[in-house]
């Protein structure tokens, strides 16, 4: 008999259940933009990523990792947190300006339990949210396990489980308030990438993704959205909320083989 995989997480896990939902690509901009809105991050990706070289081949990457974190096997996701760290190592600097609350010469690195934090909340409010948006409501319990489930993932990312926020309040009230003290606030060089991580700066893709781009650029913080020097009109709001409406009608219509991710299938397959 074949040994079964070894995975870190439970199939019914939240982490599981709300991954697996294919349609949540469509809102992975909108999660990207809320990364390099860290300035430090920001930096690290200007200075240090191929982005603007190969702006698909990056965002592939990062999905791959990504997922591979929840679904693949424990060796995977060793394998995995090997191929993140060699990847950020050289990933380090300083800043010439001040910019918010970092002053001149403040250093930026992917390691450092504070910048990483943030990349750590907005995949687990992108998720959470995401879900909510285009799938259905999630209870308090399922976030609360999500945000539980979480924790691993933060481990791996060497953030000190005393940085974490312990809900999914706590992690929304974190987020809100690095924006308004500007721990978190959007440099001119996340301006120059944000064309590159919403494949704008392609122009074929850039005339068949507007639309989606619109709707994750209104899933943005508004101030975020202003800093960005985006604007989204009353008349896109009003087709934005339908088309979210109608996502969360029709999700539930779409067999599980074309709805849910290869990568949890995969995983289903092996356990």
């Amino acid at each position: 008999m074949t040994e079964k995989a070894q995975f870190y997480f439970d199939d019914d896990s939240a982490i599981w259940e709300i991954n697996r939902e294919r349609v949540l690509l469509l809102t992975g901009a909108k999660v990207l933009l809320m990364q390099i809105a860290h300035p430090m991050v920001a930096e690290a990706v200007y200075n240090h990523s191929y982005v603007f070289k190969k702006p698909l081949l990056r965002l592939h990457r990062t999905l791959k990792l990504t997922l591979g974190m929840v679904f693949g096997t424990q060796s995977e996701v060793q394998s995995a947190i090997v191929e993140i760290d060699r990847a950020h190592r050289p990933a380090t600097g300083q800043i010439e300006g001040a910019i918010g609350k970092h002053g001149a010469g403040a250093s930026y690195n992917p390691r450092s339990p504070r910048q990483a934090l943030w990349v750590y909340a907005t995949l687990v409010e992108g998720a959470i949210s995401g879900y909510e948006t285009l799938v259905t409501p999630l209870s308090e319990f399922k976030k609360q396990e999500m945000v539980d489930n979480s924790r691993q993932i933060a481990e791996w990312m060497g953030i000190p489980s005393g940085y974490l926020p312990t809900s999914y309040t706590d992690l929304q009230d974190y987020m809100s308030e690095a924006i308004v003290n500007e721990e978190v606030i959007v440099s001119e060089k996340a301006r120059k990438i944000a064309p590159f991580v919403t494949t704008q700066s392609i122009p074929l893709l850039n005339i068949v993704s507007y639309p989606l781009i619109r709707l994750n650029v209104a899933l943005l913080p508004e101030s975020l959205q202003v800093q960005y020097g985006y604007h989204i009109k009353g008349w896109e709001h009003s087709l934005i909320n339908s088309a979210f409406k109608t996502s969360r009608r029709i999700i539930r219509l779409i067999p599980e083989r074309i709805r849910y991710a290869p990568e949890y299938h995969r995983a289903m397959r092996l356990k």
